[in-house]
């Protein structure tokens, strides 16, 4: 009797990369995401479009734990509402601006309870990212797995 496993690996459409890059974002109502990513000039512009996104929402800091073009794990010192939206900003290193995208929370828990206090990590699905910033994220995931896998030999 053979068994089949279903873990998590499976289901992940890019390759997870290792990394802490810092981000901060907004949660973003759920009736403002479905109107956000009918709209077709998010693809084309940057959210900075929606600046009214960031206005209604506290800003919060994470960090991540590792990403890929398809998601990340964020661990920050908020907890991540379960089933919320995100509008996140990525500061890659070496990029002079940050990436503007937008994501879902799938997955929420504590990551850590510490004489610093809790941290939480979330497991991040990316919905939308700008066309520009597509080819800077991808670059980068490119050279950090270059560089990861020359590190390991």
């Amino acid at each position: 009797m053979t068994s089949i496993h279903t873990g998590w690996m499976e289901k992940r459409q890019f390759e997870r990369i290792d990394a802490s890059i810092k981000v901060t974002y907004c949660l973003i109502p759920k009736a403002e995401l479905v109107q956000i990513l009918s709209d077709p000039s998010y693809r084309e512009s940057s959210a900075d479009h929606l600046p009214e996104l960031s206005k209604k929402s506290a800003t919060f800091h994470a960090v991540t734990r590792d990403i890929s073009m398809g998601g990340m794990a964020l661990v920050g010192e908020q907890a991540f509402p379960a089933d919320s939206a995100l509008q996140i900003h990525l500061y890659l290193p070496g990029y002079p601006t940050p990436i503007t995208l937008i994501a879902e929370v799938v997955r929420a828990q504590v990551d850590a309870n510490g004489s610093n206090g809790t941290t939480y990590r979330a497991g991040i699905k990316i919905l939308a990212v700008n066309r520009k910033d597509v080819v800077h994220l991808d670059k980068y995931l490119l050279a950090e797995k270059i560089r990861q896998r020359g590190a390991k030999k």
